[in-house]
C-alpha cells in the first residue's frame, strides 16, 4: 500500500469516527493523514472541525489557517476562523474572516450571522443591527440571526424586543439550543421570577446535564429565597463536574447565609484552590475573618480581592464598604472609582466614594460626591443624611437642617435621622449661645459710642 492510499483511508476511517462522535481516535487519524499529506487543505479543515468538537478552540483556529495557506479563498474555512476567533473573544479578528467571505460571496449568509455576535461583543450594537438586516436579505428566517440579535437587544436592555426574537427563533426550530435559557434571563431582568424558572426548567428537560443551565437556576431560586432547592441544584451540578468552582462558591454563600461559617470558609477555600481568580472568593473570606475579628486576614484577603483586573460592580461596592469598615480608606476610594470608572451614573458608587472622602477628611469632595449621588437619585436618604453630617462639622447648620429635613421626607421614622435632626439643633443653640455675649458687648459699645 502507497502512502497516499494509507493517508487516503485514514481520513475516510475520521471521517467514520467522527460521525460517530469518536473525536479523540477521528483526531489520532486525521493527524497521521496529515503527517503523510500535509497538503491537503480540506485534511485540515476537518482537523478543525474536530478539534472544535473537543472545545481546542486554539488549536482549530490553527488548522484553520493551514487550510487558509492552501487555499487563501476558502469560504468555509475563512466562516469558520471566524467563527473560533469569536469563540476565543478575539472579536476583531473574527470581523476580518467574515469581511473577507463577503468579498468573495456576498450572499454567504453565515458571515453576517456570525459579526452580529462579534459587534455585541464590542458593544456595537448598531452594526449588529446593520449585519441582522443583511442576513436577512439573503434568508429571511435563520433561527441563528435571530438568536444573536436578540441576544444584542438584551444586552441593550431591549428586553421585549429580545425575548420576540427568541420566541421566533422557538418557532422555527423548537429545540433551539439554550433560547428557553435566554428567555430566562429576559423575565429574570423583569423580576418575572416565576416565569424565569419555567423557561429554565424547559431548558433542562431538553438539555438536563447543562451545568450552565443548571448554576443559572440555582441562582435563581436563591434570589426567590428558596435555598433548599437552589442548593440541591448546586450539588446536582457537583454530581456531574466535582470541581465546578462557582457550585461550590454558592455552596458557600448558602452555608454563609445559615449560620455556617466554618462550612461557608472551606468552600470558598476550596474555589481559591481551583481558582485563585475567582472573582468574590477572597472578599467572602475577608467578611468572614472580619466577623471574626481577624484584622490582618481579613486585609489580606480584601486587598487580594482588590488586585482582580476585573470585578463585576457589586462586588466592588461590597469590597469598598469592607474596606471602610477596616479603615483602608484609600483602598475603598480606589475600589468605588473602579466602577465609576465604567458605569459613572452609578449612585451608590458616587454615594460609597463620598462616604469614603468624608470619612479621610475630604469634606469638599466629599459633599460633591454625595450631590452627585442626588443628582442620579434625588431619594437617596442616605446621602442626604451625610451631607446634613457633612455640613454639621462645617458649622454650616442651615444647611444640615435642611438635608436632615429632606432624609425625614422620605423616613420619617428613622431613629438615626432623628439623632441628627437633635444633634443639629442642640449644636446651632449652643453656637448662637456662645456667640451672644460678643454681640451683646458689640451692641452696648454702640449705644456709649453714641
Amino acid at each position: 500500500m502507497s502512502d497516499w492510499q494509507e493517508a487516503e483511508q485514514r481520513i475516510e476511517r475520521a471521517h467514520d469516527l467522527y460521525e460517530r462522535g469518536k473525536w479523540e481516535e477521528a483526531l489520532v487519524e486525521l493527524q497521521r493523514a496529515i503527517e503523510i499529506n500535509p497538503h491537503m487543505g480540506a485534511w485540515h479543515f476537518n482537523l478543525g472541525l474536530t478539534l472544535d468538537m473537543m472545545e481546542r478552540h486554539e488549536e482549530a483556529l490553527t488548522a484553520y489557517r493551514h487550510a487558509l495557506e492552501m487555499d487563501p479563498h476558502d469560504i468555509e474555512s475563512l466562516n469558520a476562523a471566524g467563527a473560533n476567533c469569536n469563540r476565543l473573544a478575539r472579536y476583531h479578528e473574527a470581523i476580518s474572516f467574515f469581511e473577507r467571505v463577503e468579498a468573495l460571496d456576498a450572499s454567504f449568509e453565515a458571515c453576517y450571522c456570525s459579526r452580529i455576535v462579534a459587534y455585541t461583543e464590542l458593544n456595537e450594537h448598531d452594526r449588529a443591527e446593520e449585519m441582522f438586516y443583511l442576513a436577512r436579505q439573503y434568508k429571511e428566517k435563520c433561527p441563528v440571526c435571530l438568536y444573536n440579535i436578540g441576544t444584542s437587544l438584551f444586552a441593550r436592555g431591549r428586553y421585549d424586543r429580545a425575548l420576540w426574537c427568541w420566541q421566533q427563533v422557538l418557532e422555527i426550530d423548537p429545540d433551539y439550543p439554550q433560547v428557553h435559557a435566554r428567555m430566562a434571563d429576559v423575565y429574570w431582568a423583569k423580576s418575572q421570577h416565576a416565569e424565569a424558572r419555567r423557561h429554565l426548567m424547559d431548558e433542562l428537560r431538553s438539555d438536563p446535564g447543562n451545568i450552565d443551565t443548571l448554576l443559572d437556576l440555582g441562582e435563581l431560586l436563591m434570589e426567590m429565597g428558596h435555598n433548599g432547592l437552589a442548593a440541591e441544584k448546586f450539588r446536582q451540578v457537583l454530581d456531574l463536574e466535582p470541581g465546578e468552582c462557582t457550585a461550590h462558591f454558592q455552596l458557600g454563600v448558602l452555608a454563609e447565609t445559615e449560620g455556617d461559617g466554618r462550612l461557608a470558609m472551606d468552600r470558598f477555600k476550596f474555589v481559591l484552590r481551583h481558582d485563585r481568580q475567582y472573582v468574590g472568593a477572597h472578599l467572602r473570606i475577608a467578611q468572614l475573618y472580619h466577623r471574626a475579628k481577624n484584622r490582618p486576614e481579613a486585609l489580606y484577603h480584601a486587598n487580594c480581592e482588590l488586585a482582580h483586573p476585573d470585578m463585576d460592580y457589586q462586588t466592588l461596592l461590597e469590597l469598598g464598604s469592607l474596606l471602610m469598615e477596616l479603615g483602608q480608606l484609600d483602598a475603598a476610594k480606589v475600589a468605588m472609582q473602579r466602577v465609576l470608572k465604567n458605569a459613572d451614573t452609578n449612585a451608590d458608587a458616587h454615594h460609597g466614594l463620598a462616604v469614603a472622602l468624608l470619612m479621610n477628611g475630604e469634606v469638599v469632595a466629599g459633599i460633591e460626591e454625595c450631590k452627585r449621588t442626588l443628582t442620579l437619585q434625588p431619594k437617596h436618604a442616605l446621602a442626604m443624611s451625610n451631607l446634613a453630617m457633612a455640613y454639621l462639622g462645617c458649622r454650616e447648620y442651615a444647611r444640615a437642617r435642611y438635608w436632615v429635613a429632606e432624609a425625614l421626607d422620605i423616613s420619617p421614622e428613622d431613629h438615626h435621622l432623628r439623632q441628627i435632626a437633635n444633634r443639629v439643633r442642640y449644636e446651632s443653640i449652643l453656637r448662637r449661645l456662645h456667640d451672644f455675649p460678643l454681640n451683646a458687648i458689640r451692641w452696648v459699645g454702640n449705644i456709649f459710642g453714641r
